[in-house]
């Protein structure tokens, strides 16, 4: 009975320390690859940081992500980096470009990346002639590099800009992002305004009422209809519901 407990502890020992072997060489492999990682990505940010710059200047105003590692087509990243140039960028949000280093090296590679711009989307309904306003509109980042953000971000509402003083040209969906095309600025005077025209001569001034053709705004020219004539007439919309015709 002896001999068989002692046959145990020996086996149990052995998976012990069998055990504790495979242990330290995944940590020693864990090691060795953390450590290869960090090179690689030491010799690759400034890359990524000449590749940042140039999309900038494609993507003003965006925040740049890459979401995939640089593949090299020719070569590798060079020591010292010297110049990146991007030579072609597909609709899939990739970009293919070349690197040069200081000891003349060139290196070809690709990568993906996402664009990422603020927007507005409306919380609710909006109709066509209501006056916009923050609360109804909450902040959205939008990749741009890609899909429907691509296709539309030229139109894409500035998130720089202004959303009070604008109404809505159309109807905008609840959820829907805000389209530059999608609204205007709200005129001084709309159709249908009365307004006060001064007819203004070389040696007098006649005033009458009139009525506005179309929306306009301060220091703008607008088309008026005087009320006693019906006759259509072209001046400039001032202050206080004037409009100054020169004859």
């Amino acid at each position: 009975m002896r001999k068989i407990f002692e046959t145990i502890e020996k086996i149990s020992l052995t998976r012990v320390s069998t055990f504790f072997w495979i242990l330290a060489a995944l940590i020693a492999f864990s090691i060795h690859v953390v450590s290869a990682s960090e090179v690689v990505t030491k010799a690759e940010k400034p890359i990524r940081e000449g590749l940042k710059t140039e999309l900038l200047k494609r993507y003003p105003n965006s925040r740049i992500e890459f979401v995939s590692p640089i593949k090299w087509t020719t070569g590798v990243a060079p020591a010292q980096l010297q110049a990146v140039t991007i030579l072609n960028e597909t609709a899939r949000g990739e970009i293919q470009f070349v690197v040069h280093g200081k000891n003349a090296e060139i290196s070809e590679g690709w990568t993906s990346f996402a664009a990422w711009v603020l927007s507005y989307n409306a919380v609710r309904r909006i109709r066509p002639g209501e006056m916009l306003a923050p609360e109804l509109f909450v902040e959205r980042e939008i990749n741009v590099s890609t899909g429907q953000g691509r296709e539309y971000r030229g139109v894409i509402f500035p998130h720089e800009s202004q959303i009070s003083g604008l109404e809505a040209r159309q109807t905008i969906m609840e959820g829907q992002t805000l389209y530059s095309t999608a609204v205007e600025q709200v005129p001084d005077g709309k159709r249908g305004d009365m307004v006060r025209v001064i007819l203004m001569g070389d040696s007098m001034t006649l005033t009458t009422q009139g009525v506005l053709e179309e929306p306009g705004f301060i220091n703008g020219q607008v088309r008026v209809m005087a009320n006693k004539t019906k006759r259509e007439l072209v001046g400039m919309l001032k202050e206080g519901g004037i409009v100054e015709v020169k004859l």
